[in-house]
């Protein structure tokens, strides 16, 4: 029969692989996002911006993620002093996320206490945990709960707001497309603007 000593211990480890599973997840998300933000240009231009971000964003850490994330909501929106193309569709979109300062700084705050846990937990906690101790393991998934509470919110702001993203995305595809597919559409007239506002209320 285990002693309280395996079981605390077996928890422990649980909540670890767990926590660690969370944290994966919500920068995954944050690497996805890391890939948003003002388009604009003719159709390959944005094709190849689009391709550099997302080779960019694969190789971010966890802290840089969350810096691209904060910046993508929170900084204003770029001003467009480009001519467009008069021989090719041209295309901008952006976004822009509203809320007040202060729910901004909590925002960021939650997401940047969040990546000190996890640096701490990975670099340094978890090397020098002391696993034979029942009291210590039991202290650790009570801390590890709250933690992953709030990787949990932050995971379902950041879904959120990229499925969103996705469903205006593919409304303005699908106008695009039928915009194409019109006999009166001509290559040299038709410049969809396709710049949109996404309202967050703080």
């Amino acid at each position: 029969m285990p002693s309280q000593v395996d079981r605390s211990k077996e928890a422990a480890l649980q909540m670890v692989g767990r926590t660690v599973v969370n944290f994966q997840r919500l920068e995954r998300n944050l690497k996805l996002a890391a890939r948003l933000g003002p388009l604009r240009g003719t159709i390959h231009k944005v094709q190849r911006d689009i391709s550099r971000r997302q080779e960019r964003a694969s190789t971010l850490t966890l802290g840089q993620a969350i810096q691209a994330w904060l910046e993508y909501c929170y900084s204003p929106p770029a001003t467009n002093q480009e001519t467009p193309d008069l021989f090719d569709v041209s295309v901008q979109i952006s976004f822009s996320l509203e809320s007040d300062p202060a729910s901004q700084a909590q925002h960021a705050d939650a997401l940047h206490d969040l990546l000190r846990v996890r640096n701490e937990l990975v670099h340094s906690r978890l090397a020098t945990f002391e696993w034979e101790s029942a009291e210590a393991c039991d202290a650790l998934v009570a801390d590890l709960k709250q933690v992953n509470t709030s990787i949990s919110e932050q995971i379902e702001y950041t879904s959120a707001l990229l499925k969103a993203v996705a469903e205006l995305h593919k409304e303005h595809a699908d106008a695009l497309a039928l915009q194409f597919s019109s006999p009166k559409a001509g290559v040299a007239q038709t410049m969809p603007n396709t710049s949109f506002e996404r309202t967050r209320e703080g």
